[in-house]
């Protein structure tokens, strides 16, 4: 038998490694000494020790490596969980490429102008399903802010508390000066009683190209130019399913009518479920 020492050299696992192991029961000693506490290992176990650094190279977590190496694990146990592993892999590689175009993009906008900054930036991300309050209507873009006052008012008799982030989902030409089919939406802790006004709805998950930016939500903004800009030099395509949102989070210390707004723009492309 080994010392712990001993076996640490002999596999170049550092020992904390191997008691770390033994309390994880993934690697328990051949013997430990009741009096010592001593912990002896034998030749045999280095080739278990070894699956274990193999399966740790194929990217699996201890907990995942303690289910590989039971005794009554199946062969077709294993082939799925490595399976698993393959798709987790290249999902990852997928994303990580993706990330790796943005950067090059990036590299080359800092390149092409004079003062290295864009004048915003973009950010590509999943949007989670979100229930939510809704109002539509058709009408201008200068009677958004009077829609906002009329689902708070909505939402305060149903007894939700204010203030709630107010989200603007363009059915229609957010630039036109009238008959704008658009959907104001406000989230919401659980469903209300629908009336011929309002509605409750789940909003779906989607993948969108995103900024950040200060506007009014009475006053167009040319942001919308320049995310559409975007997502044609990067290679993506605007999801034609879903309308695009802005979402006015809060409003400025010193100027109430001007919002700190998402802009979201749904985008299909590489790497995303078409």
């Amino acid at each position: 038998m080994f010392k712990i020492s001993e076996f640490s050299k002999l596999s170049q696992v550092p020992a904390k490694t191997l008691r770390f192991y033994d309390q994880l029961e993934l690697l328990k000693p051949a013997y430990t000494d009741q009096q010592s506490g001593y912990r002896y290992y034998t030749s045999e176990q280095l080739l278990h020790l070894h699956r274990i650094l193999a399966f740790k190279d194929l990217g699996f977590t201890l907990e995942q490596i303690k289910q590989l190496l039971k005794d009554n694990v199946s062969i077709a146990e294993i082939r799925g969980m490595l399976r698993l592993k393959q798709a987790e892999m290249h999902s990852l590689i997928q994303s990580e490429t993706e990330r790796l175009r943005r950067i090059e993009f990036r590299l080359e906008q800092i390149e092409r102008q004079s003062d290295g900054l864009s004048r915003y930036e973009v950010v590509v991300k999943k949007v989670e399903p979100l229930m939510v309050a809704t109002l539509k209507a058709t009408t201008s873009r200068a009677s958004i802010p009077g829609l906002f006052e009329e689902i708070d008012e909505y939402l305060t008799w149903n007894g939700i508390s204010l203030p709630v982030t107010h989200m603007v989902m363009w059915h229609g030409c957010p630039e036109c000066e009238s008959s704008i089919d658009v959907e104001i939406a406000c989230p919401i802790p659980r469903k209300l009683q629908d009336t011929a006004r309002f509605q409750t709805k789940l909003l779906p998950e989607m993948t969108v190209a995103s900024v950040t930016h200060m506007s009014r939500p009475d006053a167009d903004t040319p942001v919308s130019i320049d995310l559409g800009a975007w997502i044609e030099e990067n290679g993506y395509r605007i999801s034609p399913e879903m309308p695009s949102r802005e979402v006015y989070i809060s409003p400025q210390e010193s100027n109430k009518l001007r919002y700190v707004t998402e802009s979201q723009m749904p985008i299909l492309g590489a790497g995303f479920m078409q």
